[in-house]
């Protein structure tokens, strides 16, 4: 249970940037945008760590149960 601890204060850590950004945005296009760009660094970060048919399966698996 303690990783599990860790493991939810850390992810509430690091999306903390992300919701000050969401934040920051004034208006529904900047929302658009910010939102783009992190669908780009995320896929970026996929393929460098578990490559390009690993990021597909994630964003097949992601938009077949949404």
């Amino acid at each position: 249970m303690e990783r599990d601890d860790y493991v939810i204060r850390r992810m509430k850590e690091l999306v903390r940037p992300i919701d000050e950004a969401i934040l920051m945005c004034d208006d529904r296009e900047e929302i658009l945008m910010l939102s783009s760009i992190l669908m780009i660094r995320v896929a970026s970060m996929y393929d460098m760590h578990i490559g390009v048919e690993g990021r597909r399966t994630i964003f097949l698996e992601f938009n077949s149960k949404g």
